[in-house]
């Protein structure tokens, strides 16, 4: 099988965060910005180096230190991707995003969140390391209007059925979504999990939310 072809930018940022190089990272993301969109910079640069990142380390390429560095640097660019975001007005939507325990970095997640607030949502999310029944106390406390769950191993869709099933037990009613890299690979695991919907990918969901909770995705039409 071939290799999936990725952005010339994706490649450098990714070479340049092995290396590093945090001025020159910082350098192309700002070039990448002023001559694409957030939403292109977002899909074609950051969610490709998340994930050559995250493979790396699972495949030992990238020693467990090192890997955080990296991580750490892909979150600080996402924050300043984040500050050239523009808001819409406030929905009045609360969501909870959460990674399921095991979940190794959030950079996936942070992206996702971004989307939502700029379209309007209120956007909480737990620690990472936040145990199975913190993430049900969490969500309980926050009362969101819709819960997502990011499903990136097999073995957490368990973990999201016993938090739905918990979840619905004490009457949360509010729609629950799940996607992630799982559920991609291995789509059987999404009725499992007894969520209520999935999305292949963040432009997916995101304008699918909008159709549910009745709202204008700023998400370029054209992606």
């Amino acid at each position: 099988m071939s290799e999936p072809a990725f952005h010339a930018d994706a490649l450098r940022l990714f070479a340049l965060l092995r290396r590093k190089d945090r001025a020159k990272a910082k350098a192309l993301i700002c070039r990448s910005l002023q001559s694409a969109s957030i939403e292109f910079v977002h899909l074609k640069i950051m969610l490709p180096v998340i994930g050559l990142a995250g493979a790396a380390a699972s495949r030992g390429e990238i020693p467990a230190g090192k890997s955080q560095a990296i991580f750490a640097e892909i979150h600080d660019l996402l924050a300043d991707i984040r500050r050239r975001m523009t808001r819409s007005k406030e929905l009045g939507l609360k969501t909870v995003i959460v990674g399921l325990p095991g979940e190794m970095h959030g950079a996936g997640l942070k992206l996702i969140g971004d989307w939502l607030w700029r379209d309007g949502w209120t956007v909480a999310m737990p620690p990472l390391d936040t145990s199975e029944a913190g993430v049900i106390q969490f969500v309980e406390r926050q009362r969101p209007d819709m819960l997502a769950l990011s499903c990136s191993l097999p073995r957490q869709a368990a973990t999201a059925r016993r938090i739905i099933r918990h979840l619905r037990a004490a009457e949360f009613t509010r729609p629950i979504w799940i996607g992630g890299m799982a559920i991609n690979a291995y789509p059987e695991l999404f009725p499992r999990t007894l969520a209520d919907d999935t999305a292949p990918n963040i432009v997916d969901f995101s304008r699918r939310l909008a159709t549910q909770f009745g709202y204008s995705t700023a998400t370029p039409p054209d992606l």
